[in-house]
């Protein structure tokens, strides 16, 4: 590998296990706790984030005498692959200094905003959410997904990207592609079970492709499914029912 000087840092990726991709490939960080110091970072990119929290996220409650100099270890590891001017020192605090394209969590969310905006154009925005979701290799921080500083993250990211396969899959329904949808979506409200808007496109789905019976037992599905937690189909369902029920033809997902 070259030195620091002469790596440059395309991207650096939580959306699955935590690495980088440089100009000389993709790099690996290190173990587990310069991992952790990356992840920190990365939650808190655009910020300073304090030492004393980077010591809590490695040790907890339980820091090493040696604690401020083996950080600044784990910070010199990360800058030879990152490059030195990527990892800021302000104070007593670090800072990742990168633009929003180099961090593919947030180039994920870049992306899914300019989906939505451009929800009434079904081909741009489903072309928008492919990328967004292609970015994703597994589990967002891998194996750090449960620790304390990254779960609530990881959870948010992880609803993040199931907006965005709704959204792609109502841009699929927009465009006629429902007899294609349809798989995908009964795979996608066995992994999901509580989650209605899947249910929703897959009711939307099968009524248009013409299986109008096979939506309304999904309907029924929906509503066991729910009633074993002590509640109850929303409005958007109920009104599709409906609309099922009177033979009205589903037009198509705004």
């Amino acid at each position: 590998m070259g030195s620091a000087m002469d790596v440059k840092l395309n991207s650096i990726r939580v959306l699955g296990p935590i690495d980088v991709e440089t100009s000389e490939g993709t790099e690996s960080v290190g173990g587990r706790r310069a991992r952790s110091v990356l992840g920190a970072l990365v939650v808190s990119a655009g910020h300073a984030v304090p030492t004393d929290y980077l010591c809590d996220v490695l040790w907890g409650d339980d820091p090493p005498p040696s604690a401020d100099n083996t950080l600044q270890s784990y910070i010199s590891g990360l800058r030879h692959v990152l490059g030195h001017d990527v990892i800021v020192r302000t104070d007593h605090s670090y800072e990742l200094d990168v633009d929003v394209v180099a961090i593919d969590a947030l180039r994920f969310e870049e992306l899914l905003t300019r989906a939505t905006v451009a929800r009434d154009d079904p081909v741009e925005s489903r072309r928008l959410c492919r990328e967004a979701l292609a970015l994703w290799r597994g589990r967002p921080f891998g194996d750090l997904a449960d620790h304390e500083a990254f779960n609530l993250e990881a959870y948010r990211l992880d609803e993040l990207r199931l907006a965005a396969m709704e959204l792609m899959l109502e841009a699929d329904l927009a465009l006629g592609r429902h007899e294609l949808v349809v798989g995908e979506l009964e795979s996608a409200v066995e992994e999901h079970p509580y989650r209605e808007r899947l249910w929703s496109l897959l009711i939307e789905a099968l009524a248009r492709d013409d299986r109008r019976v096979e939506a309304l037992r999904a309907v029924g599905r929906l509503r066991k499914i729910l009633r074993e937690v002590g509640i109850g189909v929303g409005e958007e369902i109920t009104a599709l029912e409906h609309r099922i029920l009177d033979g009205d033809v589903i037009d198509p997902t705004p």
